[in-house]
């Protein structure tokens, strides 16, 4: 019988997500992450939640009651995502993209099919993940682009879809 964690690893490959940039502002300047773990849990209060690895440089700086920025990528923004996830050194990453910063300080990329200010509102430490859950602060919505999602170690986005009645 195969290991169980990499049968799970295996298995969870071909969940499709979509790829979010995780952003803060930080003691070292403004820091990002590529995340696929993110997910709306509640419209009233709004909340979401992001799952960050432990061992990520930014997860020490989201703490309880801070600010963090939660940009929702288009299709044709894999170059950031790919900066993101390491591609390059965390103080580099924002020379990729046109970005500001949201009313609460969070590095925001303008041209993200949305871009979700939050604070966190607990933290829950989970094996090699901290599960932040925020509070959202503001939307701020610039396109209906087609997401992009990441299934079997790439980076997609949605084939067309039919208008069918």
């Amino acid at each position: 019988m195969p290991d169980l964690p990499d049968s799970y690893r295996a298995a969870m490959r071909g969940l499709a997500s979509s790829v979010c940039l995780v952003t803060a502002q930080t003691p070292a300047g403004p820091r990002g992450l590529t995340a696929t773990a993110v997910m709306s849990l509640s419209t009233d209060p709004p909340t979401i939640a992001v799952a960050v690895n432990r061992a990520a440089s930014l997860n020490p700086d989201l703490a309880e009651g801070g600010p963090l920025s939660i940009q929702l990528l288009a299709e044709d923004q894999a170059d950031l995502a790919k900066a993101f996830a390491g591609g390059l050194p965390p103080h580099e990453r924002f020379t990729v993209g046109w970005w500001s910063c949201d009313a609460w300080g969070s590095p925001m990329l303008e041209d993200a099919s949305a871009a979700i200010s939050c604070v966190v509102d607990r933290r829950v430490e989970v094996a090699t993940h901290s599960l932040l859950i925020a509070r959202v602060l503001g939307v701020r919505t610039a396109s209906h682009a087609r997401p992009l999602l990441y299934a079997h170690g790439q980076f997609t986005g949605l084939p067309a879809l039919s208008s069918a009645a």
